[in-house]
């Protein structure tokens, strides 16, 4: 996916420089004249590591749009780099970019198939965009390394019970209630799944121990 041309704060552009003198002091002190004389004209490994870093610590405090706009700066530079592309992925996801976050993060993934974390936002982001059948696959990769996540198989269950596949739907949400049982969402999911399936009793049973769980966490 190619990144667009983004709007870098002007704020920002002004930290690089900041940033990109401090690293000719310190090379000055050195003795290192030539890497001063190339700083501004030729470092390129500077100023994409300064706007990855900025945009990862934007992505980190919640500021997504700030982030995303220095990412896409640094995806200029380097496009295949596999935290810019997994943050950016993220931060489409969380400005509702759902498309461009899928097609970030499965660059991603094919630069580090193996990685958790990758799979849990790739799999949400399946879900997202209603591709259930590809958060199902992505998931289930995930699980049979990492079984013992509760994000895999909580949203593994989440995918099953759209594509209406109740049993199963209730097995991810069982194991994940296994490693977090007093997760409110959980009992919720449990409950409307259980409901689905004409079990009105052990429904109502859960969605009690949902909000129980959720007052207790208001008192806290």
């Amino acid at each position: 996916m190619a990144a667009r041309q983004s709007n870098v704060h002007w704020m920002d552009e002004a930290g690089f420089v900041v940033h990109a003198g401090m690293q000719a002091v310190r090379k000055i002190a050195a003795g290192a004249i030539e890497g001063y004389r190339s700083l501004f004209s030729a470092d390129e490994n500077l100023r994409f590591g300064y706007y990855r870093d900025r945009g990862i610590a934007y992505t980190e405090r919640g500021h997504y749009q700030k982030a995303a706009e220095l990412l896409e700066n640094a995806l200029q530079a380097r496009p295949d780099d596999l935290e810019c592309l997994f943050h950016m992925g993220f931060c489409c996801i969380k400005l509702e970019r759902t498309a461009d976050g899928v097609g970030y993060l499965e660059l991603a993934r094919e630069l580090e198939p193996g990685s958790v974390r990758i799979s849990s936002i790739l799999g949400m982001a399946y879900i997202q965009s209603k591709e259930f059948e590809k958060a199902v696959e992505m998931l289930k990769a995930a699980i049979k390394a990492n079984p013992g996540n509760f994000n895999l198989n909580y949203r593994l269950g989440v995918a099953y019970d759209n594509l209406k596949k109740f049993e199963k739907a209730m097995e991810a949400f069982n194991r994940a209630l296994e490693i977090r049982p007093n997760e409110s969402k959980v009992h919720q999911s449990i409950g409307f799944v259980l409901e689905q399936m004409g079990e009105h009793t052990e429904a109502v049973v859960h969605f009690k121990r949902a909000m129980e769980l959720s007052e207790d966490r208001k008192r806290k």
